[in-house]
């Protein structure tokens, strides 16, 4: 057990709080890089846990599947993508196309952290999940709009909608070879994610906050430690889908990494060792007057 960080009789400053806090801090911190010596990476590495994970999911010669190819090919062929089969659901809307340039939506996407308070109609919403992660070739497999290491597509997409025309405030998890929402729980506002998003996401009251998770085993039963680098990179296909989708649509929109993981997960209902929320993102109509 670790010492109290300030002593039981002594006369409490901010400034002393602060110190004791900074100390405790740089200990645990120091422990936390202790534990990665037996691995030959040496304490003063202020980043172990991805140095080592970096050296165990390299690929050489020496690598090899754990699996046969008729297992690979069953992994692949399986379609049974996560469902909620007691939620409610909502089918989307079709919609059409967009005439937008591809060159003009990159140059024109930013990050934006002003939202109006406007809703956004359950069309474009429709539109920004179709382009994001959805299905864009329908065969045995269907193709989504992203790449994904061997079309497993471990990464799920859920809504959070907050101010959507024809949708209750509330978690929606999107199903894509179906084009469909399935409501999970309702929620009051953007205060119920205070536990896990910065104070300056939360007063930019988005409409939407879409959530990228990954289901882990549909990928690294097959890539091994290799699957989680295919997961994260397949998490960022999806986004900048997202975000230039978003941008074509007259909506801005904000990458957000920066995130409490397990309080995040739980507001998901997810067990964090199968499934873990990897990336975020804020969407709705900027508001002009705020120069967001």
């Amino acid at each position: 057990m670790r010492a109290n960080i300030v002593d039981a009789d002594e006369i409490l400053t901010a400034e002393k709080v602060g110190r004791a806090l900074e100390a405790q801090k740089r200990l645990i911190d120091n422990e936390r890089r202790a534990q990665f010596e037996s691995f030959g990476v040496p304490s003063e590495c202020l980043w172990p846990a991805s140095r080592v994970y970096h050296e165990h999911s390299e690929l050489g010669p020496a690598w090899a599947a754990t699996l046969t190819v008729e297992e690979v090919d069953k992994i692949t062929r399986n379609l049974d993508y996560k469902r909620y089969p007691n939620a409610e659901r909502f089918a989307l809307p079709p919609t059409q196309t967009l005439e937008a340039k591809l060159e003009q939506a990159i140059r024109e996407r930013h990050s934006t952290r002003d939202y109006a308070p406007r809703s956004v109609p359950l069309n474009v919403l429709a539109k920004l999940l179709e382009l994001g992660d959805g299905v864009t070739k329908v065969q045995e497999i269907p193709r989504r709009a992203a790449p994904s290491a061997g079309a497993l597509y471990p990464v799920e997409s859920y809504v959070i909608a907050l101010a959507v025309d024809g949708l209750e405030p509330g978690i929606y998890h999107y199903v894509p070879i179906i084009h469909e929402l399935e409501r999970l729980r309702p929620i009051a506002d953007i205060c119920a994610m205070e536990e896990f998003l910065p104070p300056d996401l939360l007063k930019a009251r988005p409409p939407i906050v879409l959530v990228l998770t990954a289901v882990f085993s549909r990928v690294q039963t097959k890539y091994l430690e290799r699957g989680y680098r295919f997961a994260l990179l397949e998490a960022g296909h999806i986004s900048q889908n997202l975000m230039l989708t978003a941008t074509a649509l007259g909506l801005g929109s904000l990458a957000v990494g920066g995130f409490w993981d397990e309080p995040f997960n739980e507001f998901l209902g997810l067990d964090s060792t199968t499934e873990a929320v990897l990336y975020a993102l804020l969407a709705g109509y900027p508001d002009d007057a705020s120069g967001g």
